[in-house]
């Protein structure tokens, strides 16, 4: 964890880690859904479903994409939390701040 903060603080960040709101600026384009992929497979399902694209699921919910066929469990997130340092999660929480601001996460839970 601690090269990828590195990465993340010297903006040698790949384009997963990136913080939403350096390449999708929602404040200049109309987006007409949000999908939040912790919440995949179904928000994925229900975009195909409104893109008349859910003939071709299968293109889009398989390994190649990490899809695990599940949502990730509110366990499954508390117990990767739980790995991380206090002072990892408050990097985290700054480091999002906007993406969380802007898609209604809350910050990870810091003990003090």
């Amino acid at each position: 964890m601690e090269e990828q903060r590195n990465k993340l603080k010297n903006n040698d960040w790949e384009g997963h880690w990136a913080p939403a709101s350096e390449w999708c600026d929602v404040c200049v384009h109309k987006f007409d859904y949000i999908i939040k992929l912790e919440n995949e497979p179904e928000e994925l399902i229900f975009l195909l479903r409104k893109l008349g694209l859910y003939d071709d699921r299968k293109m889009f919910l398989s390994l190649h994409n990490n899809s695990t066929l599940s949502p990730s469990t509110m366990d499954e997130i508390q117990a990767f939390s739980n790995l991380l340092t206090s002072r990892q999660k408050q990097f985290l929480n700054k480091f999002y701040y906007v993406d969380f601001e802007m898609f209604g996460y809350d910050n990870l839970y810091v003990d003090n």
